[in-house]
């Protein structure tokens, strides 16, 4: 018999909360990994309120992640629209 336990998780009650200029990011945790979801306030740039500390031109982290706005937002990026990005580091220390 296979022991199954089922683990719900929520982001109205993370397990971290970090705040930034614009913006939060709320982690859970669940089976040893950790998801997060970001909320931007209209204005923010990731080349603007993160790379500077963080001393990157480009944001290297990989994502999975899934498109959505208040407003209902651009077209292109509907709600129900997943993305995925893996940087790749080309000659010279490039990311694209």
């Amino acid at each position: 018999m296979i022991d199954t336990a089922v683990i719900l998780k929520r982001f109205e009650e993370p397990d971290e909360v970090r705040t930034f200029d614009k913006g939060r990011f709320e982690i859970v945790r669940i089976g040893g990994m950790s998801i997060g979801r970001a909320t931007y306030e209209p204005g923010w740039k990731w080349s603007e309120h993160v790379g500077p500390s963080a001393g990157q031109t480009h944001c290297l982290a990989p994502r999975l992640g899934r498109f959505g706005t208040r407003d209902g937002g651009d077209a292109n990026r509907r709600r129900s629209s997943l993305n995925g990005r893996h940087p790749v580091l080309h000659p010279g220390g490039a990311a694209r």
